[in-house]
């Protein structure tokens, strides 16, 4: 038997990522006091981000680490924008940002030595 919120999942499993995920969002999804407050982001960055998403799901490696940094500003954004809290982080969102933005915008389409 197991304890509320224990792992159920052999790791041998060969779809264990799929269920370990769907696991989780089992035990952590679920409306949060905010959830429906929009937070300010530009319109830039949301396409940039967007951009870099993109790069990244077509094969571009290069960007893995600005997807990264993309997904830490987000996280920063979310953190500023708790109404009533304070939430700390290790950065601002300027800060964040700063930090997608020494990004190149990733072309479009994908890596060179994938259009063989």
């Amino acid at each position: 038997m197991t304890q509320e919120n224990e792992l159920p999942i052999d790791p041998a499993d060969p779809e264990y990522e799929l269920k370990v995920a769907e696991w989780f969002q089992s035990v952590t999804d679920g409306p949060k006091p905010g959830d429906d407050e929009p937070v300010r982001i530009t319109v830039r960055q949301a396409q940039k981000i967007a951009a870099i998403m993109g790069a990244v799901s077509r094969g571009h490696e290069g960007y893995v680490n600005a997807l990264r940094d993309a997904s830490w500003f987000l996280d920063c954004v979310v953190a500023e924008g708790i109404p009533g809290e304070r939430v700390p982080t290790s950065m601002s969102v300027a800060e964040a940002w700063q930090r997608v933005e020494t990004y190149p915008w990733p072309r479009p389409g994908k890596p060179r030595e994938q259009q063989i």
